[in-house]
């Protein structure tokens, strides 16, 4: 994780928006946050943490996390925090807002929480739970690895066992190797197999394989026996459909000659029919539409009629309503011509307003402009104070430092005086331990001699090297083990003699034997000479594992005391080599003394005694400095802010004398003194007076001649709409007449001798094209009665049905169809029984293949779960993460502790240090000093992070210490500078949070938090 931006406000010690932009610290590799105890440092990684998370440590809920989070003289709290995680550096948003209820001070509500994920520039939002996943660590992990909060670097190393184990299975995802419930699954799941397939296999049962034959056997007989009863029944079916074909011609010859009957039953009736339909007809096609025009045509004129006489009545309302309109619009027209007078009178008031406004700022000002050049005289007295004050103690510290001796050089020769004695120390310590250690490889020599003495080793010699006696052992065990294989299989045949006895002894002449049936019995084996040889086995047995014991037992013993003797041997080497170099390394040292007048430690140490004294007396006098510049600086602030304001005020003044001369040339109508003591609602009230009035009239005047317009449109529709209808009604008149000639014409030349008659025909309304359809269908259906009866007497040719030949063939026909299909049934049954004889041999075979995979599978799972049983091996695979994290660290530790110390990890997983001071003994983490301590912490905090760059894919490596630096002497803090500043080759972001002075000499790159007493914390940047 990369931070990008952070914004705070409202939160601990920040009262005002503060904006942290990472990207010049992140640049840099190495960067600091530094101020004053309390400045509000540890509240920027607490503001991180809290907008991932959700979660501090410095309160909890039941603290009232939301009220004492808040910053007391804020009403808002933010924390808007950008960061970027993952390979692809993806940007995601962590926000968190609150507010302070206006009417209750003490009731905050909970903090909102929201996240985003920067999708191509825009902000989308996600669940702001989901970002934990994205950055891939748990709360407490994310503390420990990646920002590290105060008093809580050194966790990752005085963690139990439990809580480790647990930390490093979250980090590296271990919870994948808890195998245990996955292996106990494969072997329910094998059980469960297993256990169905002997419940088929008892459900088959014995088979007999010839069965099969005799299932085939009649299986053949029976497919003859069926092909002749289909033959004969074919032939008796075709006659059968012949007698049918014969049957359904004389029901078909009955049926049609009835219907040929009806037929001339209904004639007449469709005769009378057809003459209707031609008389309707004729009047449809003659009369019906002049009926038609004539009723529309009378209709027509009535309706005209009516809207004459409507629209007659409706101009006449228009006349009067036009002739009231625009007598009012005369009236209003008198007032709407004067109407720029009010609106002018209006404009003016405003005006008046304004210069009564002006006259009161301009006597305000001329008051603050007398207070305000009193001030700033009395500023000026004050600053120039200041600057005489910080002249003088400038000098005094400029004295003392010329004073200060040569600190560089003095701790080059105290680290020169340091370093030999622990060089000579260590040495003193080598050549001790070379001595134990030749001592004990004397030791192991006479053990392993000792152990080629005792028995299990006869048969070497005494001169037997370790390989050889191993490998004369392990013959010995294979050739005791081979023989107890030998005895196992004369057991096996001596058990089955036993019980062989036990039938042997109920063996008589006459009767069977239970085992292979016969009655005679010549040689009944004797029990006495087969138990002897089982004893006689199960000793010589016993005799055999007993030596493979105890042989096995000398191995383990023996390869440890040679695994021991190697050890110490390498160790010897080693210590050898080491004596070598530390001889070598105290030459060196001594040659690079170059520092005369300090050969004795004690000189130099009284010469930093004085330096300290020195720096003390500096650092209260520069202390004091800075509190004079700061006052210096406030009260020249003060002056430029006092300056500024005093020129504002003139300038308002002129602008406003200025304005007051253009107003009062611009007021005509009304008079300026006549409304100097009238307040600003009165000159407003009547200025809506004039307002309001021309408004009204604007409005009066517009719709009485919207209305007038109106009236004299629907007017002239009015008239219009009177003119048409009018010769419309006469058109229609003259239509109405023509229509009345031509049906009298029309009624003379027909066989009708009045309409009546005409319309009573037309009145049937009869549906023209159904009748003649029922008409035609008629006639068509009774010439195809006539032609089938033609057909059918030709298709009989004069033969006869007779029913009885018919119905004795068709019973004939059933007892053979029912003893086909008893066969057919049989035939079925028999393949059935066959197919399911075949299935059933081969998916015994099969399931005792099964059955044998499924038992293997049962031993090799049986292993598997000795393996993986509780969570054993998860411990394991966490302790070789842990081991590997621990070697990590010791690349970095060792070096910082000048090659002194070295972390190691205990058979129960907790750490211990090696100290190569003291003959390279162990000893336990809380023996460390505290400057030890914090060097091993940062160790290990820096290999953690190692590996969280490896498992989220980051480009870069992100790392947030606070503090823990002041608990390092100078020596211990000069080799942490160089450690942290190496960091930057390795693409790493380290941030580092503290107070020490010296900290802020060592990183260029830095923030400085300074809380103010009225504003707060602010951030100040080292770049200006």
């Amino acid at each position: 994780m990369i931070p990008v931006k952070l914004t705070i406000q409202g939160l601990y010690s920040y009262q005002e928006k503060q904006t942290i932009d990472f990207t010049k610290l992140a640049s840099a590799h190495l960067f600091g946050i530094f101020g004053a105890v309390g400045s509000g440092k540890s509240s920027i990684l607490e503001a991180m943490t809290y907008a991932l998370y959700n979660d501090t440590d410095r309160m909890n809920l039941r603290d009232n996390r939301s009220y004492n989070m808040m910053n007391l003289k804020s009403n808002e709290l933010l924390i808007d925090f950008e960061f970027e995680t993952g390979k692809g550096q993806t940007a995601y948003r962590a926000v968190v807002k609150g507010k302070r209820n206006g009417k209750k001070f003490e009731k905050v509500e909970s903090f909102e929480h929201l996240a985003y994920r920067n999708d191509n520039g825009t902000w989308v939002p996600i669940e702001a739970g989901s970002l934990k996943d994205v950055i891939g660590l748990s709360y407490n992990n994310f503390k420990r690895t990646i920002i590290i909060p105060q008093g809580q670097f050194q966790e990752v190393l005085q963690l139990g066992n439990t809580d480790r184990t647990r930390m490093m299975k979250e980090l590296f995802n271990l919870e994948k190797f808890e195998l245990d419930s996955k292996v106990t699954l494969l072997e329910n799941k094998n059980n469960s197999q297993k256990e169905n397939l002997d419940g088929q296999l008892k459900q088959l049962g014995a088979i007999d394989p010839e069965q099969v034959k005799l299932y085939e056997e009649q299986l053949g007989k029976l497919k003859i026996e069926i092909g002749q009863l289909s033959k004969s029944l074919t032939d008796q079916q075709r006659i059968d459909t012949e007698w049918k074909k014969l049957q359904e011609l004389v029901i078909k010859l009955a049926d049609i000659q009835q219907k040929l009957k009806q037929f001339k039953d209904q004639e007449p009736e469709f005769v009378k029919l057809e003459k209707i339909i031609l008389n309707y007809e004729y009047c449809l096609v003659q009369f019906k539409s002049h009926l038609d025009a004539l009723a529309q045509s009378e209709k027509k004129i009535s309706r005209k009629t009516e809207t004459i006489e409507k629209d007659e009545h409706q101009l006449k309302l228009a006349d009067e309503e036009i002739l009231r309109t625009e007598k009012a619009y005369e009236l209003v027209k008198q007032d709407y011509d004067q109407r720029d007078r009010f609106r002018q009178q209006a404009d003016e008031l405003v005006k008046i307003a304004r210069l009564n406004v002006l006259q009161a700022t301009i006597q305000t000002n001329q008051e603050r402009l007398e207070k305000g050049s009193q001030v700033l005289n009395e500023t000026i007295e004050l600053l120039e104070k200041r600057k005489l004050e910080k002249g003088k103690l400038e000098s005094e510290i400029k004295a003392d430092k010329e004073k200060l001796p040569d600190l560089t050089l003095l701790s080059l020769v105290k680290i020169w005086h340091t370093e030999s004695k622990s060089l000579s120390r260590q040495l003193t310590e080598i050549n001790d331990e070379i001595g134990k250690q030749q001592n004990e490889v004397r030791l192991l020599k006479d053990a392993i001699k000792l152990k080629f003495s005792l028995p299990v080793f006869i048969g070497i010699s005494e001169i037997a090297g370790f390989s050889e006696g191993v490998s004369f052992l392990n013959e010995k065990v294979s050739e005791w083990k081979k023989q107890v294989g030998e005895l196992d299989l004369q057991l096996e045949h001596y058990r089955v003699q036993v019980k062989l006895e036990e039938y042997a002894v109920n063996l008589h002449d006459g009767e069977a034997c239970p085992l292979c049936g016969s009655v005679n019995h010549p040689m009944v084996l004797s029990p006495e000479s087969v138990s002897e040889a089982l004893k006689q086995a199960n000793q010589t047995k016993s005799a055999l594992e007993k030596r493979i014991t105890e042989a096995s037992e000398q191995l383990v013993q023996l390869s440890d005391l040679w695994n021991r003797e190697n050890l110490r041997a390498e160790q010897l080497t080693e210590l050898m080599q080491k004596q070598k170099a530390a001889g070598q390394k105290i030459s060196d040292h001594a040659a690079r003394f170059i520092w005369s007048g300090f050969q004795d430690e004690q000189v130099v140490n009284e010469a930093f005694t004085k330096a300290e004294m020195l720096q003390k007396i500096l650092k209260e006098k520069e202390a004091e400095l800075d509190k004079l510049r700061i006052q210096e600086e406030k009260e020249a602030l003060n002056k430029e802010k006092y300056q500024a304001e005093l020129e504002k005020i003139k300038t308002a003044q002129a602008v406003a004398h200025a304005e007051i001369e253009t107003l009062s040339g611009q007021i005509v109508l009304l008079s300026i003194d006549g409304y100097r003591q009238k307040s600003s609602s009165e000159i407003e009230a009547e200025k809506q007076f004039f307002l309001q009035k021309n408004i009204l009239i604007e409005k009066q005047y517009t719709e009485l001649t919207n209305q007038l317009t109106k009236l004299r449109k629907e007017k002239d529709t009015v008239s219009g709409s009177l003119e048409a209808n009018r010769k419309e009604l006469l058109q229609e008149q003259g239509l109405l007449a023509s229509l009345r000639k031509e049906l009298g014409l029309r009624l003379q030349q027909s066989q009708y001798t009045d309409i009546d008659e005409v319309e009573s025909v037309l009145k049937l309304e009869i549906n023209l094209e159904v009748e003649k359809k029922k008409l035609a269908d008629f006639r068509q259906q009774f010439v195809v009665v006539q032609n089938q009866l033609q057909q059918v007497q030709q298709e009989l040719a004069n033969r006869t049905y007779e029913p009885e030949k018919h119905q004795q063939l068709l019973s004939e026909i059933a007892m053979e169809k029912e003893t086909l299909n008893q066969r057919n049934q049989e035939l079925g049954k028999v393949e059935e029984l066959l197919r399911k004889l075949k299935h059933d041999l081969e998916n015994q075979v099969h399931l005792r293949k099964e059955l044998e995979n499924l038992e293997l599978r049962a031993e090799n799972i049986k292993t598997m779960k000795s393996l993986f049983k509780g969570s054993g091996f998860v411990n394991y695979i966490s302790s070789v993460y842990l081991q590997n994290l621990c070697n990590a660290a010791n690349d970095r530790f060792f070096q910082l502790t000048r090659q002194k110390l070295s972390l190691e990890i205990t058979g129960d997983n907790n750490f211990q240090v090696r100290d190569f001071l003291n003959g390279g003994k162990v000893r336990s983490v809380k023996t460390l000093s505290g400057g030890q301590t914090f060097q091993a912490a940062l160790s290990l905090a820096l290999a953690l992070a190692d590996n969280i760059q490896k498992i989220t894919d980051s480009n870069q490596n992100f790392f947030f210490l606070d503090e823990g630096f002041g608990s390092l002497d100078k020596d211990s803090l000069a080799v942490v500078f160089d450690t942290l500043k190496s960091l930057r080759k390795e693409n790493r972001i380290v941030g580092v949070i503290s107070h020490v002075e010296e900290m802020q000499q060592e990183i260029d790159t830095h923030l400085r938090i300074e809380n103010h007493e009225e504003n707060g914390s602010r951030i100040l940047t080292s770049w200006g």
